[in-house]
């Protein structure tokens, strides 16, 4: 320590030449390393023009995506905004775009309203025309057209309402054959003329029947022999037959039926087995095939049977 203490500028000398020479070392390693540093960038050496492959999966993945993006649902609410409800009676909220819910305008569907975009919120919507082409929203579905397009509709007879079954009294009577075959008597009880005594062939006065053929017959009754001889007239426009018994009145069978057609709120009215047209497809013919007080049957060019209601709406 006292040799420290005497010399001690001699052992910082000392001290500092150490460290001057480490750092000497340090530093010729540092420069030796130097070219082995800047090989990779050396401009003589030859440069490597193999590209690596790119990642196909990834790629095919992305690819996909672009040819087929994602395609928008219908809407179900969001986080900000929610799903459409009604009212119904008694404050309870219905979401009409919900599965399985019950018809808010019976007998069609919710899914049906949603579809065209009707104003479901409507209470008049069932009756509503919004295309405006005459036909109801109502008639639009069973009619499995577009409510929103005039040009995609129902047929137009289907606008056809009966309103009125029409049977005009015209009574026929077989009164005998007072030469027995040769002539006949006959009585048309509601065109008030005189009897017409008439011949195989003959037409009846004042109507479309001819006389076509007699069958004199007899039966026995309580001992009795009852004259029920038959005569045939036929209807000359329509070939229709109709057998006369002997002293019983037959009523003649043409009937009509009166119609509303809803479409123009017009009237008209048509004889069994006739044929007619509706407005605007004047083209288009149908057959009144059958009427009844309830209810009309038509028939089609194509030999459908279309019903027609009776109604005025």
């Amino acid at each position: 320590m006292d040799w420290l203490k005497k010399n001690f500028d001699r052992a910082l000398l000392a001290l500092f030449g150490v460290i001057a020479l480490a750092c000497a070392v340090i530093i010729l390693l540092q420069v030796t390393s130097f070219a082995e540093n800047f090989t990779s960038r050396n401009s003589a050496l030859k440069p490597d023009n193999n590209v690596p492959p790119p990642p196909t999966e990834f790629l095919k993945e992305r690819i996909v995506l672009l040819e087929k993006p994602a395609e928008w649902g219908a809407h179900q609410g969001s986080l900000f905004v929610s799903e459409p409800y009604l009212i119904k009676d008694g404050g309870e909220p219905v979401n009409p775009l919900a599965k399985g819910n019950e018809p808010l305008h019976p007998p069609i569907p919710n899914d049906w309203l949603v579809k065209y975009n009707l104003d479901y919120a409507d209470p008049g919507l069932l009756n509503a025309d919004p295309d405006g082409d005459k036909f109801t929203n109502l008639e639009e579905f069973n009619g499995k057209t577009d409510p929103t397009s005039a040009e995609s509709r129902p047929p137009y007879v289907t606008k056809l309402r009966l309103a009125k079954f029409v049977q005009t009294p015209f009574r026929l009577k077989f009164s005998g054959s007072p030469d027995e075959g040769q002539t006949f008597s006959i009585n048309t009880l509601d065109l008030k003329q005189p009897t017409s005594f008439l011949k195989i062939g003959d037409t009846i006065p004042r109507t479309p029947y001819k006389i076509i053929a007699y069958n004199p017959k007899s039966e026995d009754k309580d001992g009795m022999q009852v004259d029920v001889s038959e005569l045939v007239v036929e209807n000359k426009n329509t070939a229709q037959k109709i057998t006369l018994v002997y002293d019983k009145p037959v009523n003649d069978p043409t009937v009509y039926a009166d119609f509303k057609y809803l479409w123009d709120g017009s009237s008209f009215r048509v004889k069994k087995n006739d044929s007619f047209s509706v407005k605007p497809d004047a083209t288009t013919r149908y057959k009144l095939i059958d009427i009844s007080e309830t209810q009309a049957v038509i028939e089609s060019p194509q030999g459908d049977k279309i019903t027609v209601p009776k109604g005025d709406s």
